[in-house]
Order: C-alpha cells, then structure tokens, then sequence
C-alpha cells in the first residue's frame, strides 16, 4: 500500500491543502486508479504556523468516515471509500531540513482503488482532476461531531490494452557471418606522432590503431599508447637474514632481538643459509639501541631515583595518597568548632519576605516546579485552541525529577497570557494524569485586550500514576494583562 502525505489547514469545514511548513497553498495529491493508497493526512490548527491541530480535542471521536466523490449528489454512488474501521489519528513527530515538527496525522487507508463507478468517471482520459474527499468523524452515540473537506484530488487512469505487443526479429548476424569476421582478423598500424600512420613497428612508434583487416575504408579504433623503453634484465632473487650481538664483534651471537644485543647485521645471500653463524655476518654489525642513560642536568638518576629501585621517587610519594582519608582528625587546621552543626529551624517571623511567591515565566509550558507555585507563560499565545497538559514535574528548573510520597499534596497557580478569545479547553493527555473540575467551554478577552487566565493545579500523591500525581484542574478567574 503507497503512502502518499499531505497537510491540511483544518480550522474551517473546508480544509485547505497546504505545505509541511503551513506557510503557503498546495495542490491536493494525486492518485492512481488500481494502486491501493495509505493518505496521511496532517492537520493545522490555523491557517498559518505549525500548531498541530490538538489531538485531545479528537479524543471523543467513536468511529471515522471517508468518503470521494466528485459531485454533491446523495442519489449517486460514491467514487472511492476508506477502509473506516482502520482509520486513526495520533500525533507524528517528523524532522524537516534538521527540524522536528510535531503534526497531528489522520491514516485513512483506502485499499480499493478501482471501482465501477471510478473508472466509468474516468473513461479514456489519461488523469482527471474534481475528486472531493470528506472525513466524518462521530462521537460514541453516532453524532457527527467532526468533518473536514478537501477539494480536487487528481487520479491518474492506467495504461491498458487488449493484447500483448508484437516483438521484432532481432537482426543477428549468422554463425557463417561470424566465422567470417574471425577468420578475417585484426589490423594494426602505428605512428611516432599520432599524424603519420604506417603498417610495419618502428622503434621509434608510441601509437598503435586496429580495424577489421579486409576493410579498405573501415574505421580505425583510437589510439592506445605503446609500452617504451628498452626490455630490463630479469631481477636475481635473495634470501634475507637477520642476526643481533652485544658487540661489534659479534659477541652473544643471536637471531633473535633483545634489549640486551645492541648491535645488529643484516645479508641477502642468493642461496639459502641452513644455518646462519656469526661469522656470516662479520663486518656488517651496526649499533642500533643506544646504551642506558643516567640522565642529565635536574634528571639525573640520582635525583629522580634516588633510591635505584627503578620507580621515579614522585610517583613512590602519590602512592601515600590513598593515606589521606585515614588523616587523624587532630592534624586537620581550618575545621569547624563542632561538627556536624547542630539542626535547627527559622519561624515565620525571621523571614523578611513571606508573602512574595516565585514565578517561573517560560513558553508554553508542560512542566511544574516544586519550588516555583506560580507558572505563566512568556509572551501573549494566539491560539484559540487552549490545551493544559503537564507531563513532567522537577524540584526546580534544571532540577532532579520529582518523587512521590505518600501524603503530598500539592498546589500551584497557571496564569495563561493571551491576546485573543479561547474557543475550545482541553484538559490532559496520554502523557499524563489530569482532570478538569470546573472548565468552561469558552474565555473571552476582557475590554479585547490581553488577558490573563489563572488556573488551579491540585496534585495529590496516587502510586499508578502518571509521575505518581493525581492533577486536577479547576479555572478560578482572569483579569486584565
């Protein structure tokens, strides 16, 4: 099955084909009649930008429909229909020229692409443009509570035919013709200068050509370079031997290395040595490991080894420093007077501050603090469509990730900045475990300007959930930005 991706602005019935980044119109896909398709169609919130369009507010969705036609008549018959029970719409993270965008993807398969009524539609006409798609989506009681259109898919017709083609012989030459050209063979000539061509080698010629001989008028091939220079003489194999002393006298004869025999020699005899003596090697011993070195300057041996047993002092000395830790405490200077210092606890009086509560300011956000009760968005959002989702939960920003005891209970305020009215709320996800008390299914600008939403996050330790917290969110008022 062929998948073939688009992306629709569905913030209208009528949805809009659009590019991966929502920035401009594009024509819907094209299909091919008979070749069984996948469409995976990705949804826009709005008509501009990348918001997805929200997954939760599909969530109540029981069932899906598609369906393509290319009028609006409900007396004819379909063109095409998905396969219902298969469709499915989840959330997609694609990367895109190295960025990841997160899209909210619809699958309709549509294995039954060449129907009656189709290919009737289509005729002989190579492709046809008009075909109309429209998905349905019903709620657990048959309401229809969502549909998208998208206008003017394109189908491609397929190549038929009634019979197959008709070959032509090959034009093969006969085995007579072909013991013929063998028989004939090749022809060479050559040429010092690639201008002046002759039949006969000359030893000054670099350049040789070849046609079919008999050929007066034949094509020669291109010319290929002669091999130069005059024949070498044959090269005479060696043996080689390898031997090493403790002199150049050949003293503590061996063949094989050791840092003791400092001198080595080396011959190539033309016959094979059945075995190699120190006399073969007489006059060729050359000293090739230097002799030890006590050092000069401040790395004399004396200084760094003092002791002559063959470990640099310093490192003897780093060997105590696994002695640190057992240190006696009375050899330790600059140390507390008591220690460990005693506990102890500061009353509401001693604070200079009590009232004033931190706020942690950032993007839309899907993370609560335990050191920050006050959570508002940076900037004023534009997106009618409010989702309130928080799926981690951390000590502070940067901080370790919360773990749950039993009996927490826990309160924080969400101040959400907005310059337009908010049409749609969802509460929650499959990343967490949410729900809203008393959410409204509207919120309007006060005096069309920005405005503040503030709402209250109660979580309560419960083992099972998601971070082991039970939230639930309750809107409690707004006022003016």
């Amino acid at each position: 099955m062929q998948n073939t991706t688009f992306f629709v602005a569905a913030n209208e019935t009528l949805g809009v084909v659009r590019d991966y980044a929502n920035a401009k119109t594009s024509a819907a896909p094209t299909l091919v009649r008979g070749v069984a398709v996948r469409l995976k169609m990705r949804l826009f919130a709005k008509r501009e930008g990348l918001t997805a369009y929200p997954v939760a507010a599909l969530s109540g969705i029981a069932s899906w429909q598609w369906a393509m036609d290319n009028d609006f008549n409900e007396s004819t018959t379909y063109k095409l229909v998905g396969q219902n029970g298969d469709i499915t719409a989840s959330e997609v993270v694609d990367t895109v020229e190295g960025e990841e965008i997160t899209y909210t993807e619809i699958s309709i398969p549509i294995p039954d692409m060449n129907t009656v009524e189709l290919a009737t539609w289509m005729g002989a006409e190579k492709s046809k443009s008009g075909l109309h798609g429209e998905l349905v989506g019903l709620d657990a009681e048959g309401r229809q509570v969502f549909i998208v259109q998208v206008e003017n898919f394109t189908v491609r017709n397929r190549i038929t035919s009634l019979g197959e083609p008709t070959p032509v012989a090959p034009d093969f030459l006969t085995a007579a013709q072909v013991r013929a050209l063998l028989a004939a063979g090749m022809e060479c000539s050559f040429s010092a200068d690639g201008e002046a061509w002759h039949g006969t080698q000359a030893a000054e010629d670099t350049l040789v050509r070849v046609r079919l001989r008999g050929e007066a008028n034949g094509l020669w091939s291109d010319p290929v370079a002669l091999v130069a220079g005059p024949r070498g003489l044959p090269g005479a194999s060696t043996y080689c031997y390898v031997a090493y002393a403790s002199d150049a006298s050949g003293a503590g004869f061996s063949l094989t290395a050791a840092n003791s025999l400092k001198y080595r020699a080396e011959i190539h005899p033309e016959e094979p040595l059945s075995a190699p003596v120190a006399a073969d090697f007489a006059g060729l011993w050359v000293k090739y490991l230097g002799d030890d070195g006590t050092g000069v300057g401040d790395m004399t041996k004396e200084e760094y080894d003092a002791d002559a047993d063959g470990k640099v002092d310093a490192a003897e000395e780093a060997d105590h420093a696994a002695q640190a830790d057992a240190a006696p405490w009375e050899g330790v200077s600059g140390k507390p007077e008591a220690f460990p210092p005693s506990s102890h606890t500061h009353s509401t009086a001693d604070l200079a501050d009590p009232v004033r509560q931190r706020v942690q300011v950032e993007g839309i956000t899907s993370t609560l603090y335990l050191d920050r009760p006050i959570l508002m968005n940076s900037g004023d959002s534009t997106n009618e469509a409010l989702v309130i989702e928080f799926t981690s939960i951390k000590t502070s920003p940067g901080g370790d990730s919360y773990t749950g005891v039993s009996g927490d209970v826990l309160t924080w305020e969400y101040h959400y900045r907005t310059s337009v009215a908010i049409t749609s709320i969802a509460i929650g996800g499959l990343q967490s475990s949410m729900v809203g008390i008393t959410i409204p299914d509207t919120l309007s600008l006060i005096n069309q300007a920005t405005t503040v939403h503030v709402f209250v996050v109660r979580g309560i330790y419960k083992p099972g959930a998601v971070n082991g917290l039970m939230i639930q969110v309750n809107y409690a008022y707004s006022y003016g930005a």
